[in-house]
């Protein structure tokens, strides 16, 4: 009787190297795909800086992310009254920022900034952020 010792390649198939090229960049492009998905934008900063103190001449407050946005809203209020004008939006000279114009003559004292936005990928996002305001 005689054995004949085979590897255990050569029992594989052979698959053209072509096939195997194609499902490798396919699945390293998946892969890189999936990264970029699960990156959601996120504040980046807000103006006047959160829980900072900046001086009643302050014009316009915002908040700045680290992708661009597709729109969003911000309102300021002092002791629960609206001292912004309007609902603001998105900055038409950075699609990263979102921001809203202050009425004139404000005291100082507390102020809440809440924002709404929704970023590049659709991804919805909300938050407040709370600063000073003081005479100069």
């Amino acid at each position: 009787m005689r054995f004949v010792h085979l590897h255990p390649s050569s029992l594989a198939p052979r698959v053209p190297r072509r096939t195997v090229v194609a499902v490798a960049l396919a699945a390293g492009s998946l892969a890189v795909g999936v990264g970029v998905a699960d990156a959601h934008t996120e504040v980046a900063a807000t103006s006047p800086s959160s829980g900072k103190t900046a001086s009643t001449a302050v014009r316009t407050v915002s908040v700045t992310f680290t992708g661009q946005i597709r729109s969003g809203t911000i309102t300021v209020k002092r002791a629960g009254k609206a001292v912004s004008k309007g609902r603001g939006g998105q900055d038409p000279r950075n699609v990263k920022r979102i921001s809203v114009g202050l009425k004139t003559g404000l005291k100082a004292g507390k102020y809440v900034a809440t924002w709404t936005a929704i970023a590049a990928d659709g991804h919805h996002q909300k938050g407040t952020f709370g600063f000073r305001l003081k005479r100069r």
